[in-house]
């Protein structure tokens, strides 16, 4: 029997309270940043129906951007459109959430091992700038901010070896993966903290230039989504779909 659909317009509200839109920018990209946020932070959970009209209304656009951006986060696999009943956000799927591991820990390791050989000494004091924020951020229990920071850390990885593109090339690859990560924040005792120290540890290990242990560090560190998934199953099994 399928499970019910959650029902939109408070989850919805809650969800994109705040939005501010931009008038210079593009409206359907701004719906679509704001929609996929949500989806990948959990504030919209799977199976929550997504109303055009309860969408536009919240926030102040037309209908036509609200559909063009279903349609994108549709071809990332974070949203189901079914004809003649409606939108719903998608469960994570475990197929997709492992593509998004192997591809995020094949660049990355491979990317951050070369770095380890060119990195400039401005480029280790900015990273362990962000490390410090991420450090005041577990302290405070900011989950959100140590997010923001985990993710601009990565992408500054990429920029700093030269290869922004392909930091760029892997979002929609990693929307599954970034969802457990969130869950992981939000639900797992002391991830956050844990995440932290391998930061430090990829942080000391890069600047000591140790690409031997670089390497397995790096691996670990994303491939610990995989090894806490049954725990995070457990608390929110309806959240998964193989």
């Amino acid at each position: 029997m399928a499970k019910p659909i959650v029902q939109p317009d408070a989850v919805l509200s809650a969800a994109l309270g705040g939005f501010q839109l931009d008038p210079v920018l593009s409206y359907t990209q701004q719906v679509h940043g704001a929609l996929r946020d949500a989806i990948v932070r959990g504030r919209l959970p799977p199976r929550t129906a997504l109303s055009e009209a309860t969408i536009a209304t919240l926030l102040d656009v037309s209908r036509t951007p609200v559909r063009e951006a279903l349609v994108q986060l549709a071809d990332e696999q974070l949203v189901h459109i079914y004809r003649k009943v409606g939108t719903v956000v998608a469960p994570i799927s475990l197929s997709l959430l492992d593509e998004g591991r192997f591809a995020r820990s094949t660049l990355e390791c491979a990317s951050h091992v070369q770095l380890a050989q060119t990195i400039t000494p401005a480029q280790l004091d900015e990273f362990a700038q962000i490390v410090q924020q991420q450090r005041d951020a577990v302290a405070r229990g900011a989950v959100d901010e140590f997010f923001r920071l985990d993710e601009w850390m990565h992408r500054r990885l990429f920029e700093f070896a030269g290869r922004a593109h392909v930091w760029q090339m892997l979002q929609p690859m990693k929307r599954q993966f970034d969802r457990v990560r969130w869950l992981l924040l939000d639900q797992v005792h002391d991830h956050a903290q844990l995440a932290l120290a391998e930061h430090e540890q990829i942080l000391a290990q890069m600047a000591a230039r140790d690409v031997g242990r670089l390497g397995a560090s790096v691996a670990g560190h994303i491939d610990r989504v995989g090894r806490h998934l049954p725990e995070v199953r457990v608390r929110a099994p309806d959240h998964f779909t193989d």
